[in-house]
């Protein structure tokens, strides 16, 4: 699906007021080096007993220096204690900058310095042995209402009406009166009974150990028939989607290394990939061919996951960019919609979607849990993952998104994985 958004996330809500530890500044004491230009001064450190700063406001930007204007590196988790490092005054920043890690700085107006210890989590924080990292639904009844509070549903006094296929995250669920109601992320009310939920697909794709050829395929329909020899008797029928290692390929019939045989047109071959000008030799690239629906991961030459995928429908408004695009950010959760666009008979709207990489404009990797079609054209022009294979690409890619962070924008001169698409 394509997101309306073309940056990352910014921080949500009001921004806090200073606690009482941040606004205590005894005599600062002058830096010996200044950056851009800007007077930048060094601050004492919180009072004795501090051992981290608390993030309070959710997606906090973090910035390469200290200043304003400084490059934004990435985001940071509402809740995430990292360690105390140095405080220093400057511009861009109404009360100080506080440095977290080296050259990472975030205001202090995001932050509120506690005697707990450092603790942070990679993002999205899965629950265990789960697909996904929050319970989805979606509308199922065009018009459902959601309200404040669960009395205001029988006088009828609703907050807002969702059109049909609206997602929403729910909560938890509750009881009044009889009636069952889910409670979103946004702490709205909804009728049960008005969403369905969404599970995600189980599918994965195939890991590649090292040195092993490419010779992936899948089957592309359901009931395909395997031979013993070409055009001889069948000895079984595959399922749709089930992996299958190739041999060889002649004249409309596929070999596979079990020594069975299958018509060519009933399977989907991830086929091998030239490395793209500009990757280095031990650079991580994906490949992802739009005619057979599959994407294929490398690291140089070796190919190290291959999967199916669903990239933009087969129409110029929803074709998925062909060339080769550098990932520009990686963010841990991404809402989506198209609610700008009064163009369509239907409009969607997605919260937090989870490991998603922009790499051409609003055009990325991203899971997708409300389709179980992989292997066919499904999206809006981002290349769709099952859950499994956007959680294993978000991991595999680089830079690696640090624990306690929602977000992260590569340098300039970073190395950063590409997306070749063809």
């Amino acid at each position: 699906m394509r997101s309306s958004r073309t940056s990352g996330p910014s921080a949500a809500g009001t921004l806090a007021v200073l606690c009482a530890l941040c606004a205590v500044l005894l005599q600062p004491t002058e830096a010996p080096a200044q950056s851009a230009g800007a007077r930048q001064l060094v601050l004492p450190p919180p009072p004795s007993g501090t051992h981290s700063l608390e993030i309070i406001n959710a997606d906090a930007p973090v910035f390469l220096a200290p200043r304003r204007g400084a490059t934004r590196r990435g985001t940071l988790a509402r809740g995430a204690r990292f360690p105390v490092g140095r405080r220093i005054a400057s511009d861009g920043c109404d009360s100080a900058w506080a440095e977290i890690a080296p050259s990472t700085y975030v205001c202090e107006q995001h932050v509120r310095y506690t005697s707990a210890r450092p603790h942070t989590h990679t993002h999205p924080n899965m629950p265990e042995g789960e697909l996904l990292p929050h319970e989805y639904a979606f509308v199922a009844v065009d018009g459902t209402r959601a309200f404040a509070r669960p009395e205001d549903y029988f006088t009828d006094e609703y907050v807002e009406a969702m059109g049909a296929g609206f997602g929403v995250i729910v909560r938890r669920h509750e009881m009044h009166r009889g009636v069952p109601f889910a409670r979103t992320r946004r702490g709205l009310y909804v009728e049960s009974d008005a969403l369905r939920r969404a599970r995600g697909s189980d599918f994965g794709g195939v890991a590649i150990e090292p040195g092993t050829p490419l010779d992936i395929a899948w089957v592309g329909r359901r009931g395909a028939r395997m031979h013993e020899r070409r055009g001889g008797r069948v000895v079984r029928r595959a399922g749709a989607r089930e992996v299958l290692h190739v041999r060889a390929t002649e004249r409309g019939w596929t070999e596979l290394t079990d020594g069975t045989f299958v018509r060519t047109r009933d399977i989907v071959v991830a086929a091998p990939a030239e490395r793209p000008e500009g990757v280095a030799e031990d650079g991580t690239w994906i490949d992802v061919d739009v005619d057979a629906q599959t994407a294929v991961a490398y690291r140089g030459d070796q190919p190290v996951y291959a999967t199916l995928v669903s990239t933009g429908k087969n129409r110029p408004s929803h074709a998925t960019p062909e060339g080769v695009h550098r990932l520009w950010v990686k963010l841990a959760f991404s809402d989506m919609d198209n609610l700008e666009r009064e163009d369509l008979e239907s409009n969607y709207a997605l919260e937090r979607v989870p490991w998603v990489q922009y790499f051409e404009g609003a055009n990325g990797l991203h899971a997708a849990f409300w389709h179980d079609d992989f292997g066919r054209r499904k999206s809006h022009g981002c290349v769709n993952l099952a859950p499994r294979d956007a959680r294993v690409l978000f991991d595999f890619t680089e830079p690696a998104l640090p624990p306690g962070w929602t977000a992260i924008f590569p340098t300039p001169d970073e190395r950063t994985t590409y997306v070749s698409v063809r």
